[in-house]
Formats: C-alpha cells, sequence, structure tokens
C-alpha cells in the first residue's frame, strides 16, 4: 500500500508545475489599441499593447487573440524605452482567430503589430476591429490615427478628437472590461489618394523586428520561460520510473530470494597461505609436512 502512495505523492509532484501554471489568473492592468489605416502598407496596422496587473506570477505565457485574416508582425516588449523582440509561440488558427501565446517574462509593456485588410468602396475605406474579451482589462483605452489626406472620418462608437505633437487623432478610454465582455469600433474614412504615409517620426511603430520561434532571439530565453515545463517533464520521468520499479516489485514479490555466493578457497585462505622452504609446494590447510619432500613446514605463529 504504501508503494501507491509514493506512486501518488510523485504524479502530484510531476503534475504540480502544470496546474499551477494553467490556475494563474492572467489580467491586464493596462490595454492600448492603435489603429493606423494604410500607414506603410495598404492595410489596417492594429498596434496593441498590454501590461499585466501587478502582482501577477512569472514567467507566464498570455495567449493574445488576432483575427484569422490578420497577418502578424511583430511581438516585442518595452526595455530601457526601446522596443525589444519579445519570445512567442504560434499563431495557431483556431475558428476566426489566430492565437499568440506571448512569453511574458518581465513586468513591462508588451507590444503586438498585426495588419488586417480594409474594404474599399470606391473612396470610401471601412474597418471593424473586435476585442474578444479573454482578458479582463483594469484600464482599456483605442485610437485611430488617421492619414494626412483623409477628408472625412466616422466612428461608431463615437471617438474624441485629440491633437498633438503627432498629429490629430481620435480616442476613447473605456476604462474597466471585464473577461468575456467584447468591444467593435467601426471606422468609416474616405480619402481620395492611396498614398503611404510611414514616417520615422512615428515612435514605436518601426522599432519592434518579427520573431519566430526558431529564430536566435526566442531561443535566448527558451530556457527561462519553459522551466515549468521541463521540472513537469522531469517529473513524468521519474514517476515513469517509479512505476516500472512498482511493478516488478509486484511482480516478483513470490520469488525467492538470491542465493548467497559462496567464498572460493583461494579467497579464504589467500592470507594463511603456507609453502614448504624445500621444495616451494604450496601445503594444504593443517599440514604439517610437505607432501612432496615430507619437510615440516615452517608455520608463523
Amino acid at each position: 500500500m504504501r508503494r501507491w502512495f509514493i506512486l501518488l505523492f510523485i504524479f502530484g509532484m510531476a503534475v504540480l508545475p502544470f496546474s499551477a501554471q494553467a490556475q494563474a489568473a492572467i489580467k491586464f492592468s493596462t490595454l492600448q489599441v492603435q489603429l493606423w489605416p494604410e500607414y506603410d502598407k495598404p492595410s489596417m496596422l492594429v498596434i496593441c499593447e498590454f501590461k499585466l496587473a501587478d502582482g501577477s506570477p512569472l514567467p507566464v505565457d498570455v495567449p493574445f487573440r488576432i483575427p484569422k485574416n490578420g497577418n502578424l508582425a511583430a511581438v516585442a516588449s518595452l526595455s530601457n524605452g526601446k522596443l525589444m523582440t519579445a519570445t512567442y509561440d504560434g499563431p495557431t488558427t483556431e475558428g476566426n482567430w489566430q492565437t499568440v501565446k506571448v512569453k511574458v517574462d518581465t513586468a513591462t509593456t508588451y507590444h503586438i503589430e498585426y495588419y488586417a485588410p480594409i474594404s474599399l468602396i470606391g473612396t470610401e475605406r471601412q474597418y471593424s476591429y473586435l476585442w474578444p474579451g479573454d482578458t479582463p482589462v483594469n484600464d482599456f483605452s483605442i485610437s485611430v490615427w488617421p492619414t494626412a489626406d483623409t477628408t472625412q472620418i466616422t466612428t461608431h462608437p463615437t471617438l474624441s478628437q485629440v491633437s498633438n505633437a503627432d498629429g490629430i487623432s481620435w480616442k476613447k478610454d473605456l476604462g474597466t472590461f471585464p473577461a468575456n465582455q467584447q468591444f467593435t469600433l467601426k471606422v468609416i474614412y474616405t480619402r481620395n489618394s492611396g498614398t503611404l504615409t510611414a514616417t520615422s517620426s512615428q515612435p514605436g511603430v518601426q522599432s519592434s523586428q518579427p520573431l519566430g520561434s526558431n529564430t536566435l532571439g526566442s531561443a535566448m530565453s527558451m530556457f527561462g520561460n519553459g522551466l515549468p515545463y521541463f521540472l513537469g517533464g522531469l517529473g513524468l520521468l521519474v514517476l515513469g520510473g517509479a512505476i516500472v520499479y512498482v511493478w516488478q516489485s509486484v511482480r516478483g514479490g513470490g520469488r525467492g530470494k538470491p542465493r548467497r555466493r559462496h567464498s572460493s578457497r583461494s579467497e579464504t585462505e589467500g592470507d594463511s597461505e603456507v609453502y614448504c622452504h624445500q621444495c616451494g609446494t604450496r601445503a594444504h590447510k593443517g599440514d604439517q609436512f610437505c607432501r612432496v619432500c615430507g619437510t615440516k613446514l615452517r608455520r608463523e605463529a
């Protein structure tokens, strides 16, 4: 019976890293979504920046969904004011979505870029953004950065116009969003040209680089982020060895004990061997005289 308790204990230790990570609640402290229509491609550049809530367990894999027709461009993290490539898995497609698992190992802002198609009807463009509501958010905001030659723009719901050093944008602070609460923003705008308006003055957009899970940047932090998986795999190996051991022990429980190995004469008598000083013949145990020449043997006391 004790063997089975040992197995249960080992199994619990093996699955602990997986269960602990799976049960960890993921919550965003902030989520900022920026929409850049026809910025450096004839499509919508969507930039999502999030930061985990204070006290979130690290490291953790954060699933982030983008539309199925979206083209992932970059996954990065903010370090010393610069966007550095971050480690991620995916994207994997399921239904109308693609899921990217971002390896979050630092309490900083993480940055995801993707391109999505825009519907064109003459000079009018239309685009709908959908936040699927997978993760609760404490502070959610969204903004639209139209091109300089945009002649008319309408959003549903209505956003507020904001002027700053980078130009005019439309923005709305949505506040707190619980899990499973979706949000949709529809953008309709008109422009007479298809000229792309990307400039180096826009901070952050040009800084990040696409990073795949097989690139050097991804492998640098693979061990640190994959430590729970490593420990879980090690635990499973130990569990497998324990099961084999118990199975063999139970199977061999009725067998007799292994025979005791008998010592050879040379092992027991090696330290007391006596040779005849006359002819050199080795004497047997208990001999007083040489069996070859009859000389009385000399034995040390």
